[in-house]
């Protein structure tokens, strides 16, 4: 059984982000950016354990606005401190929005998204 297309803006802004998360993290542990199989597994994972369904097309479009806003926030922070981004995930590997730099990745990613439209 499939789940349902429901994205809505803020159900994608949370999955951009943990994509965003996802790349800033490999980059930290590995000093590369997210492998693509990876990046699917992460799409997979996050839609599974929030029972949010989106088609190959939505999921491709966000993972690839993510590799770019991971990028830009890069550029934008310069050198990260050591475990600066582990720090954006609980144990259980979702989002901690305590976390300052989760708050301000959601809110580049909702900007990113702001124009459009649900489908």
């Amino acid at each position: 059984m499939s789940n349902p297309l429901n994205l809505d803006l803020q159900a994608r802004a949370e999955l951009l982000t943990y994509l965003v998360a996802s790349n800033l993290l490999a980059l930290e542990l590995t000093g590369e950016w997210l492998p693509v199989t990876n990046l699917v597994e992460s799409t997979r994972l996050w839609m599974s354990s929030n029972g949010a369904g989106a088609d190959v097309l939505e999921r491709v479009r966000l993972a690839g606005k993510a590799h770019r806003l991971a990028q830009d926030l890069v550029a934008q922070m310069g050198a990260m401190e050591a475990g600066h981004v582990t720090g954006m995930f609980c144990d259980n590997l979702r989002l901690d929005f305590r976390s300052a730099l989760v708050r301000k990745t959601y809110q580049e990613c909702l900007n990113s998204l702001g124009g459009e439209c649900r489908r």
